[in-house]
């Protein structure tokens, strides 16, 4: 027999090089890893002579008295020959079946919350990675019994099958438990903060702004450059409205009045109409053709976001092996949506003030209620943008 457990014992004891247990006795122990995280266990052998350990929560989230209620509720089932990891698990799947806290359920509550508040295309990247990734895995999982490193496993595996999904299983995952822990199935987000356990798939940072001399540098390049006409005038509508490019893309003469765009809200993250002001470069490069302003080749559609991406990054060799267009036209790595931040970066440097600023860029307010005002900031807006082309014009003449 070990000695029994206290407060302070259990404060005093300090992580090591390598993980080790300190022992109450009769399967009570707590398990302290080198990284400082300590955690009470059950350590038992099942009926058929296996050496199974049971988590009862980590030290100090979990008080020592709540630690001992459930070990020896454990206890009593495992002198019966009852294995209680499996007696607890089958009672949280039929709990899971009875109501709506399994992941499956939840994960369907989830969309159809934020289809209602969400941009359709942003809510079909959550919903495939949901489809794909995690419901095969998940369904009928309770919401409760999946932890953190269920979800790192996953995550991993996504990884290293399809680098670039890991994000959007990421971001599908933390929505449903976030909503979880909202309406209270559980008390904490298991997917919170792990960038660090998942630091291998990284890309490194995303985010770009170029430069004064980099942004003449594109100007001219696009022009120059191969690709569609339709998604060149795009790129740069991008850069001189401040917008989304996926919103640039599929704009539509519908939505122009005069020198105002009316982004619908079914095209805006933020599920809320968004007005733009049209600078007399912008309506230069929208032009006045009917329909979609940036066709496709099947003119039914628009161009994809895609198609920029392609245009910035690909690199074209013709016949002989000569490269004719280098990707990202020669600069460090960017990418269309860098051309909205890079608008953001240089209204900041020519003083436009924050608030305007991100009113141009349509970010949610945080910590605002009331009814959304569709002409909030609209004159403010329209300076922003005027004083963002007259600068712009000057770093490309």
């Amino acid at each position: 027999m070990g000695k029994q457990f206290s407060d302070k014992l259990l404060s005093n004891l300090k992580p090591q090089a390598t993980k080790f247990y300190s022992r109450e006795g009769r399967g009570f122990a707590l398990r302290v890893m080198p990284s400082g995280i300590k955690t009470f266990l059950f350590i038992y052998t099942t009926h058929e002579g296996k050496r199974r350990e049971m988590n009862l929560g980590n030290y100090p989230h979990v008080k020592l008295a709540e630690a001992r209620e459930q070990y020896q509720a454990a206890y009593s089932l495992a002198a019966k020959g009852i294995d209680p990891q499996e007696h607890k698990k089958a009672i949280t799947e039929a709990k899971a079946k009875e109501s709506n806290s399994s992941f499956g359920k939840l994960a369907e509550l989830y969309l159809a919350k934020i289809e209602t508040k969400f941009a359709a295309n942003w809510v079909k990247t959550i919903s495939g990675a949901l489809k794909c990734d995690l419901l095969p895995v998940w369904k009928d999982k309770h919401i409760g019994e999946i932890r953190r490193k269920d979800i790192i496993d996953l995550l991993e595996k996504v990884g290293n099958r399809a680098k670039g999904q890991i994000k959007n299983v990421q971001k599908a995952a933390s929505g449903v438990f976030r909503y979880a822990v909202d309406r209270e199935y559980i008390e904490i987000n298991p997917t919170s903060n792990l960038s660090k356990a998942l630091s291998e798939f990284q890309t490194g940072p995303r985010e770009r702004s170029l430069s004064e001399s980099e942004i003449k540098v594109i100007w001219d390049a696009i022009d120059a450059g191969v690709g569609s006409e339709e998604t060149k005038r795009a790129l740069k509508l991008i850069l001189v409205t401040a917008q989304r490019p996926g919103e640039v893309a599929s704009m539509h003469r519908s939505e122009i009045d005069g020198e105002w765009w009316t982004i619908p809200k079914e095209k805006v993250k933020t599920r809320k109409e968004h007005l733009v002001y049209l600078t007399p470069t912008a309506l230069k490069l929208i032009g006045d053709s009917d329909g979609h302003i940036f066709p496709s080749p099947r003119m039914a559609k628009p161009i994809q976001t895609s198609h920029m991406s392609q245009l910035v990054s690909i690199s074209r060799v013709d016949t002989q092996g000569n490269v004719y267009h280098t990707p990202y036209y020669g600069l460090p790595r960017w990418t269309p949506h860098d051309l909205r931040r890079t608008a953001r970066t240089h209204m900041a440097r020519i003083k436009i003030i924050e608030e305007h600023c991100e009113a141009v860029l349509n970010h949610a307010k945080r910590g605002i209620s009331g009814v959304y005002n569709r002409y909030a900031y609209q004159e403010e807006k329209k300076l922003a943008l005027i004083k963002w082309e007259a600068e712009l014009l000057e770093l490309i003449k």
